[in-house]
């Protein structure tokens, strides 16, 4: 049941986030290119100059902000160019957004997966580094995923203040319960601890032998 859910909810989401890109999205860069061609052909006042250029701002934070919300409902690369290029812009984004350094050490021709792995995987490291934004404290972050033996090991490690044993199992802890359940609808084994030198380790390891394109 919970894979079903799973399934239903990140076909609502690619939705979403199409009709968003698509039709917003358009409409937005619309409007700022009619914005610039009023600008062109008014003449206008230094006021009305000071107007436009703060409504041409305002479109700016706004095509931003969708392509970000799009971006975390579906991102395109996760359907154009696969798990790695995804993952690439998640942990770009990321390091841009909250000035946590993110490595991502990876082959791209080892994360060529099927769109349920790709989209499983991809959502539990973006978990992982929610949590790190919001938990951790950490000034870095790094991603080491790699097949061997018809399986993917994902290891995730931050250099933060590191989990303590009584939040793991926290009711409120869902972002780790849904990790959980992802890693264990695909069959796998996920085991998050604390690590040495102070820091969280996410260790995961998935059978992808029939996940593979």
């Amino acid at each position: 049941m919970s894979a079903a859910l799973q399934t239903i909810r990140e076909e609502e989401r690619t939705h979403i986030a199409r009709e968003l890109h698509d039709d917003l999205g358009q409409l937005l860069a619309s409007l700022r290119m009619d914005l610039t061609l009023l600008r062109e052909a008014c003449g206008a006042t230094l006021d009305a100059q000071r107007l436009i250029n703060g409504m041409d701002g305002n479109l700016l934070t706004a095509i931003a902000s969708l392509r970000r919300i799009a971006t975390n409902l579906r991102p395109r690369a996760l359907d154009e160019g696969g798990l790695y290029f995804a993952l690439q812009g998640l942990c770009e984004d990321f390091a841009e957004r909250y000035a946590i350094a993110c490595t991502l050490l990876a082959d791209e021709a080892e994360l060529r997966l099927d769109d349920t792995a790709s989209t499983a995987i991809f959502r539990i490291v973006q978990e992982a580094l929610t949590n790190v934004a919001r938990h951790a404290q950490a000034h870095s972050v790094t991603m080491n995923l790699y097949r061997i033996n018809g399986e993917l090991l994902v290891t995730i490690r931050d250099d933060g203040r590191g989990i303590r044993e009584e939040d793991m199992d926290k009711a409120e802890s869902l972002g780790l319960i849904g990790m959980r359940e992802r890693v264990w609808g695909l069959k796998g084994d996920i085991t998050i601890s604390a690590d040495e030198p102070p820091g969280t380790r996410i260790d995961i390891v998935i059978p992808v032998t029939g996940h593979t394109v």
